[in-house]
This record gives structure tokens, C-alpha cells and sequence, in this order.
């Protein structure tokens, strides 16, 4: 039976912290109509009447994993977080698709953080709430959001017995996560559906689009277009930042897209040659799994992402004479590098490998729902002629490398003379992408 009021899990170490954890679960049941049920996720097992999901609850629940092979107390921190978090993912991931939780909060120092942020984003979709206060919330928390939505509130003082200021802080959270949930609570009532439901046949179809800076006319009237066209469409606009296109493979493997523009795959030339926006080796693997209507390009393949200009690399700084580099300072914290012949070169093998997922080159996939369009007239701002990137060669590299890898793989290749911000190129990539959609 579907909970007839908003519903939280509250996760955290329940042997250093449950003090904290039952004082926020009465925060939020006092100022909410929303019930709390707290999960065990510490290194040792307590027991407490308040605890509802403890170990030994969760681990039995999970009949599909094999039961630790040792005590999970008798483990390490490091064996401890990877040993428990699948069982408690599971449970989090059955209340989650049975629609008896509206939202998950957690409270942690480093260890309890990197638990409930793994749990969060192993079991819950982009779009649920989320939210984890935690003591290292004030410095870098990419290593726990990663590509997903966890909110992350800090919470000043350790987690670590109770004072006015900690009280405050998390009287704050119980407030802010009941919110989500009501919310997430109200939408589940009016769809009858979880936040990550499929679209209906009256629905019309979500496009993920790729953008950088340089190539940002090419998105926008690519949007602009297919909008005009699919007036029922919704488009999701990507920055192509590593992070960015972690979210959409994401978003696409969630189900939550269906059809994709990737005009932009600058990432994997930093993933080839070792920029700071790669965005990981699978990028583009997940609409290739999915066969969802996708059209890709090269977009901004002409660069490789650096922060400050003392931040690179000694390898590529120091580089003298004929293998000297060229940089260009895009702001004062980004500085960009040309790619050369043969990293073009990799770069359109790496493409080409996760378009075709493992099928070699050759082996025709009629039923394949990509289709490749190289803009021959330059892949970004920079790369035009009199602009300090324009590269014929290197370009050329690029493209031939693809043609040549995806030639007889059923996924057809299309020059375009025009350069990739061009209107004309925009229009005719979103024209390819809605003949797909459309079954074409």
C-alpha cells in the first residue's frame, strides 16, 4: 500500500551519529506531515526501536547479492563503505521504484558522506531528492555528486553531539528536505508515476543537446529549430565540461532522454589527450546501448581544456621548436590547446569505438539510429579561417580517421561544408535528428 504522506529515509552512522539522526527525524516530523525512518549505515550495528532499516534488515532484503562473506564491523572504513553499500542501495532502489519514498537524507563526516552520496547515486535517479549535510560540504564534493543532483548543506561544526548552532543547521535540512518531499510526494499523487516516469504518447520527445562556448550559435539554433518543428519537444542543453556529459549518458541509461544532438564531443579529446573536462572513456556508450535517434559531431574536437596557464602541464608547456603548442587564453581560468594531426587522429578512434559499442567496423547494423555529420568548414569559434585554431590538417584528420572507422558499420558519415556555427549546419544536423525521431 502507497504511503498516504511524504516519506524520507534518513541515512547516517547510527553508531557515532544516531543522536544527531533522531533529533532530525523529530525536526521534520514536528514542522512536516511527512514521515522519517532512519537507515543503519554505520560500521558497527546499534539497535534502537527508531532505527527502522538496520544491517541486518537490509542485507537480508537483497536476495539477488550474495551475503558478506565477513562481519562488516570486522572490515576497514575503505571495505566497509564498498562491503555495505550495494545491500543498502538495494533497499534504497526497492523503496524507490515501489513509490513508498519522496525523498533521502543523509548526515555524515567523510566516511558517512561517501556512503550516503554512493547510495544516492547508485539507487535514486537524476531528479529525486537528495540531500546530505556533511562536514566536508565546504570544499570539493565533486567525488560524492558526481553527474547527479545531490544537494550538499555543510554543516559548520562536526556532526558530533549536539549544539545550538548544529541543531540550527540541521533543524534547516529536515525543513528543506521535507519540502523536496512534498513536493515529490504531491507529483507521484497527481501522475501516479515516479519523477522518472517515461513520457506518454501525448508527450513529446526529450532531446539532449551538447554546447561548449565555441559552439553555442550551433546549439542554439539547433534548439531554436527543432522547437519550431517539434513544438512538443522538450531540449536539455549539456556544457560540455566533463561533468555535463556525465549527466547526460546519465540521463540517457535513466531513461530520461530520448533522443540526442551531441554536436559537441569536445570531451573525449580531453579524455585522449588529458584535458580537465573529460567527461570519462564511455562517453557516447549510452545512447549507443539505448539505440535512441541520435545525431553526433565534432564539436569543439579542436581543443583541449587546461585551467590557468600555470596550471599545464610540463609536458605540453615546455614543448619547443616543431613540436611546439598552440594555446589561447579563453578566460583567465581556462586555457585552451590545439590538437594536433595525431591526436585527432585518436580522438575520432575513440568516437568511432563507442559509437559502434564492440560491433567492428564492417559489420552492418541496419537497425543503428546514429548518424555522423563532420562540418568540414571548421568544428568551432576557433576553428575558422583568420581564427587562431583553423586547421585544415588536423580537421582532416579527424574526419577521414571516422569515415574511415565507421564505413560499413551502418552508420552513415555526412560532410557538410559549412563550419558547425553556421545556421545552415545547425538546421540540417536538427533536420537528420527529427527524419530519426520521426522513423525515418
Amino acid at each position: 500500500m502507497p504511503p498516504t504522506a511524504p516519506t524520507i529515509i534518513l541515512l547516517g552512522t547510527c553508531d557515532t551519529k544516531l543522536g544527531e539522526l533522531l533529533y532530525t527525524k523529530a525536526q521534520i516530523q514536528r514542522h512536516s506531515p511527512c514521515h522519517a525512518y532512519i537507515m543503519d549505515i554505520g560500521h558497527n550495528p546499534v539497535s534502537h526501536p527508531d532505527i527502522m532499516f538496520s544491517q541486518e534488515i537490509y542485507i537480508s532484503h537483497s536476495a539477488s547479492l550474495p551475503g558478506p562473506t565477513v562481519e562488516i564491523k570486522d572490515l576497514d572504513r575503505t571495505e566497509y563503505i564498498d562491503a555495505l553499500a550495494p545491500y543498502a542501495s538495494a533497499m534504497v532502489s526497492t523503496l524507490y521504484s515501489e513509490n513508498k519514498i519522496h525523498g533521502v537524507l543523509g548526515l555524515g563526516g567523510s566516511c558517512g558522506t561517501a556512503l550516503a552520496a554512493r547510495i544516492m547515486r547508485d539507487a535514486l535517479p537524476v531528479g529525486f531528492p537528495k540531500l546530505i549535510v556533511s562536514t566536508m560540504a565546504s570544499g570539493d564534493v565533486s567525488p560524492y555528486i558526481g553527474e547527479t543532483d545531490i544537494t550538499m548543506m555543510y554543516s559548520v561544526v562536526d556532526i558530533a553531539g549536539r549544539n545550538r548552532l548544529l541543531e540550527r543547521v540541521l533543524m534547516n535540512a529536515a525543513g528543506a528536505i521535507a519540502g523536496m518531499a512534498k513536493g515529490c510526494f504531491e507529483d507521484q499523487a497527481s501522475t501516479s508515476t515516479s519523477t522518472a516516469a517515461a513520457p506518454t504518447k501525448e508527450d513529446g520527445p526529450r532531446i539532449g543537446i551538447t554546447m561548449f562556448g565555441v559552439t553555442t550559435p550551433a546549439a542554439t539554433k539547433a534548439r531554436e529549430h527543432l522547437e519550431a518543428i517539434l513544438p512538443s519537444c522538450e531540449v536539455y542543453i549539456f556544457h560540455a565540461t566533463g561533468s555535463g556529459g556525465r549527466a547526460m549518458e546519465r540521463l540517457i541509461s535513466e531513461g530520461q532522454l530520448d533522443a540526442v544532438l551531441d554536436l559537441t564531443t569536445t570531451e573525449i579529446a580531453d579524455e585522449v589527450v588529458g584535458g580537465v573536462l573529460s567527461a570519462g572513456p564511455t562517453r557516447l556508450c549510452a545512447a549507443t546501448r539505448r539505440n535512441i535517434p541520435r545525431v553526433v559531431s565534432v564539436g569543439a574536437c579542436d581543443m583541449v581544456n587546461f585551467g590557468t596557464a600555470d596550471s599545464i602541464p610540463a609536458a605540453f608547456a615546455s614543448a619547443t621548436g616543431q613540436h611546439e603548442r598552440l594555446f589561447h587564453q579563453h578566460n583567465p581560468t581556462v586555457t585552451l590547446m590545439r590538437t594536433k594531426e595525431e591526436e585527432c587522429i585518436r580522438i575520432a578512434r575513440l568516437i568511432a569505438e563507442n559509437l559502434l559499442g564492440g560491433n567492428a567496423a564492417g559489420e552492418r547494423d541496419a537497425t543503428s539510429r546514429t548518424r555522423v555529420i563532420l562540418p568540414t568548414g571548421g568544428v568551432s569559434l576557433l576553428d575558422t579561417p583568420e581564427q587562431p585554431f583553423w586547421g585544415p590538417a588536423a580537421d582532416e584528420a579527424l574526419f577521414f580517421t571516422l569515415e574511415d572507422r565507421l564505413r560499413g558499420s551502418g552508420i552513415s558519415v555526412t560532410r557538410d561544408s559549412h563550419d558547425i556555427n553556421d545556421p545552415r549546419f545547425a538546421i540540417a544536423a536538427a533536420d537528420m535528428l527529427i527524419h530519426l525521431i520521426n522513423g525515418h
